[in-house]
């Protein structure tokens, strides 16, 4: 890590301090940084399991810490919530009418890497609240 920061034109002298810092955040500790990573996904980006654990595993962590990571943030409540926020963040003025407008909402989520099951249930929530929005 110490090469990585002078690569990156931390000077030699504060490359301690921030490595020091760097532990105390739980950054330098493979497991506690996955943990935080899905987490901040989930939480910041409304990700779903499957775009959490592609997301992780192409920053390299191993099969097990991103196995562990979901089974922390992925319960399927958590998931649920999740897919619902994303859903009305993306269409705050509701979901188009029509078969069209439920089949973009589940692509939309879908391609966040909600499960199926979780797709259909917030599209259909996100219909019936906009239905009796009206």
């Amino acid at each position: 890590m110490a090469l990585r920061l002078a690569r990156k034109g931390v000077a030699e002298g504060e490359i301690p301090a921030v490595l020091s810092r760097l532990r105390e955040l739980g950054l330098l500790e493979d497991a506690a940084l996955c943990r935080r990573l899905a987490r901040s996904y989930q939480e910041d980006r409304r990700y779903g399991p499957a775009k959490i654990a592609w997301k992780l595993a192409s920053r390299r962590f191993s099969r097990d810490l991103v196995e562990e990571a979901l089974r922390e943030v992925a319960s399927p409540r958590a998931v649920a919530e999740a897919a619902a926020i994303a859903l009305r963040r993306k269409f705050r003025e509701g979901i188009p009418p029509g078969r069209e407008g439920a089949a973009k909402a589940y692509r939309f989520l879908a391609g966040r890497g909600f499960p199926p099951d979780a797709c259909r249930t917030a599209v259909g929530q996100g219909r019936t609240e906009s239905s009796q929005g009206d």
